[in-house]
């Protein structure tokens, strides 16, 4: 009976350790541009998938290369596509990938302690809520075609 308590508690163990995540990233980059100057800014991109059941929802990070850290989205604003911080976060559907893309969704880095290189490597905090953060290093510099997207800062405060 022991030897049988035994297997069971094992069994348990091993079945926790082929668990799949909750949240699986993939393709992640930061932009570097002209932009991405000490006091400047940048964003990073990348795919985020759900693997659970419940929704979860992107409501910002940390690096330690940006004084803010927020999620951005591209709209239609005075009938031009400009950037704007997302209220509440970037849901994710259970089940369901997004994708953080130049003139989409985004991960936008805020007042830049540094300048952001091709080339470069940065850790970042992905912060989210309804499962745990995800820590991402070595997210690689690319330089990225097509300039920067226009910033909409009325009522932002950055």
């Amino acid at each position: 009976m022991k030897k049988l308590g035994i297997l069971l508690s094992a069994a348990l163990v091993l079945t926790g350790c082929t668990q799949t995540p909750d949240v699986s990233v993939s393709d992640f980059w930061v932009k570097s541009s002209e932009m991405s100057m000490v006091g400047g800014m940048t964003a990073v991109y990348g795919t985020i998938t759900n693997n659970s059941s419940k929704e979860i929802t992107l409501v910002g990070g940390l690096t330690d290369v940006a004084g803010k850290v927020e999620v951005h989205e591209m709209a239609m604003i005075d009938g031009a596509m400009k950037m704007q911080k997302i209220d509440g976060g970037l849901v994710i559907p259970a089940g369901q990938s997004v994708v953080l893309e130049p003139g989409g969704n985004h991960l936008m880095l805020l007042e830049l302690t540094g300048a952001v290189e091709p080339g470069s490597q940065i850790s970042v905090t992905l912060d989210f809520e309804g499962t745990e953060d995800v820590t991402l290093e070595g997210v690689v510099a690319k330089p990225a075609e097509g300039g920067d997207e226009e910033y909409h800062t009325e009522g932002m405060d950055h």
